[in-house]
């Protein structure tokens, strides 16, 4: 069974980005909705839970310990099964986060791409690739991720221009898409939040996949919580509970119920 057509490959190799529409079903983006107004009732209230508080961004980092939903949707399909076949089998999670960018936020001279390993450079090589759902309606002016399409393939030592205003860099794209879309991107890819004109907040989940190989970013290891949530082979290898070199864990095609992990403590 295969998640990905050849067009869409043949666009992901193109150009470092992939545009899914309609990923979340009507009922499952009201779910993830709920459960995202939730998480963030509880982030509001303690200021010690980790995240950024900036005028021009909440970001709620390590969304998955935030309750069951988010545990489900690291292999929400057919966007996890997009990846896991351009990752490869040796698939891992890296981050996991929830953005809000409030209404008038604005972003200067922001462009950069995610895949930082000073003293490594190997642009045939797929070492990451970051999913965004969308999960409110993102108007033009509403500070869709602004992309560079092809830029994947650039040399690490080229100087791209960083443009004052991010929406005027010459031939980039904007992610100004309906809420249920999801855009996936290549962690070599150029890119930037674009500046929130309007009067909505932007809000998206996001989850950074890599290779179980490669260490968890810091602030993102599983909690004993999280560690219960792990049912499946496929969910230990991800969050980083097996060998790192050992035997891959088999394609889950079913997605643990929410009724069977555990409910969020506290």
């Amino acid at each position: 069974m295969s998640f990905l057509t050849e067009a869409q490959r043949f666009f992901f190799e193109c150009h470092g980005y992939l545009v899914v529409h309609d990923a979340l079903s009507p009922e499952r983006l009201r779910d993830v909705r709920a459960a995202c107004d939730e998480a963030e009732a509880i982030w509001r209230s303690d200021v010690e839970r980790p995240g950024v508080r900036r005028w021009d961004l909440d970001q709620i980092i390590a969304i998955m310990e935030y309750g069951p939903i988010f545990v489900e949707m690291l292999l929400h399909q057919p966007i996890f099964g997009i990846v896991y076949e351009l990752l490869g089998p040796d698939i891992g999670v890296l981050d996991h986060d929830y953005f809000i960018t409030p209404a008038g936020a604005t972003i200067h001279k922001g462009w950069h791409y995610d895949e930082g390993f000073p003293g490594v450079y190997h642009p045939m090589s797929r070492l990451m690739i970051k999913v965004f759902y969308v999960l409110q309606d993102i108007p033009p002016d509403g500070g869709a991720t602004v992309m560079l399409p092809g830029s994947h393939r650039f040399r690490h030592d080229w100087k791209l221009p960083n443009t004052e205003v991010p929406e005027e860099m010459p031939n980039s794209v904007k992610m100004d898409l309906p809420a249920g879309s999801a855009y996936l991107m290549a962690g070599r890819t150029f890119h930037c939040v674009g500046n929130n004109l309007s009067d909505l907040q932007r809000k998206l989940l996001i989850y950074t996949y890599g290779h179980k190989w490669m260490r968890i970013w810091d602030g993102y290891e599983p909690s004993e919580w999280l560690v219960a949530q792990a049912t499946t082979p496929m969910l230990r290898q991800l969050i980083g509970l097996t060998d790192p070199y050992g035997p891959n864990a088999e394609m889950d095609l079913e997605i643990p119920s929410q009724r069977v992990l555990a409910q969020v403590a506290g």
